[in-house]
């Protein structure tokens, strides 16, 4: 076994006990948070209970999941006169023998989801939760004594905060890249299968890349001026044109006709180049 999971292992049963977290009646998904005014306290909102910094977005993601499935499935109800939460556990194993079934399946998709975090479980910490299932699917066969006792018992929830306990102690150990155990004071490295992997860093989590860094571009050299005076008129060089045939240019004629003649207008109208048109204009108004 990796030896910095057993002693993650070790640190997140302490931290459970330490905090003295209640694991069937605390809400893992849920916290209220106290809202101040005017330095006093007026109310409590509730919201969803932050994700560890530092972790991998796919320890973060199946996190956050284990915890919502865990709460609709342990305390997603309410009864109406009654402060006492249920979920969908309890309403499947009401049915016969199918719904103990059934609810187990759902408690076992659980685990299976809490092991894909990157480098997977602690064995300890997974036959914890298998252990905490079974018990469960063993309450639910007592006729209807049982079905209340499993909304009580809670298996997710238990599951949800061990799991929660495990990341929280990961994400301490993945900003310092080792881990100390709490007993014998010896210290493991963070193993590289611990690690967020290139391209799965959660940027809200506060995780810096680990890709390396992309090369900037070397800049492009001006391309050098031609050797020697310029060369103007019909001697330069060809453009480079396709559509254009190679060799000499034709000149090109003026194909514009000419003007007509000062004297040559409008039919039946003829004006002499040595009389000023304005005499017309005069000539008329007599």
């Amino acid at each position: 076994m990796n030896p910095a999971l057993k002693i993650l292992e070790k640190k997140a049963l302490k931290k459970l006990g330490k905090d003295k977290t209640n694991t069937n009646s605390d809400n893992p998904y849920y916290e209220k948070v106290p809202v101040y005014k005017n330095g006093k306290l007026v109310k409590y909102k509730t919201q969803e209970r932050p994700i560890p910094v530092g972790l991998s977005k796919n320890d973060a993601k199946i996190l956050k999941s284990v915890r919502r499935r865990a709460y609709r499935w342990d305390m997603g109800f309410r009864f109406c006169c009654f402060n006492i939460r249920f979920g969908w556990s309890f309403i499947i194993g009401l049915i016969p023998v199918i719904g103990d079934f059934a609810d187990f399946l759902m408690a076992l998709a659980l685990i299976k989801k809490a092991s894909k975090v990157d480098g997977g479980l602690p064995k300890r910490l997974y036959s914890m939760m298998f252990a905490n299932i079974m018990l469960d699917f063993a309450i639910g066969f007592i006729p209807v004594l049982g079905d209340f006792a499993d909304m009580f018992y809670r298996a997710n929830t238990k599951n949800a905060w061990l799991l929660d306990a495990y990341l929280a102690e990961k994400a301490k150990a993945l900003q310092t890249g080792q881990v100390q155990d709490p007993e014998t004071g010896s210290i493991a490295e963070i193993t590289e299968d611990l690690r967020p992997t290139p391209g799965d860093e959660d940027l809200e989590s506060g995780v810096i890349s680990t890709a390396p860094a992309q090369q900037p571009l070397a800049p492009v050299a001006p391309a050098a001026a031609p050797s020697g005076p310029a060369r103007h008129g019909p001697a330069s060089a060809p453009i480079n044109n396709p559509g254009r045939p190679s060799g000499p240019i034709a000149p090109v004629r003026n194909l514009t006709p000419p003007r007509a003649p000062i004297g040559g207008g409008l039919p039946g109208r003829s004006i002499t180049p040595k009389q000023d048109p304005r005499d017309y204009r005069g000539n008329s108004r007599r």
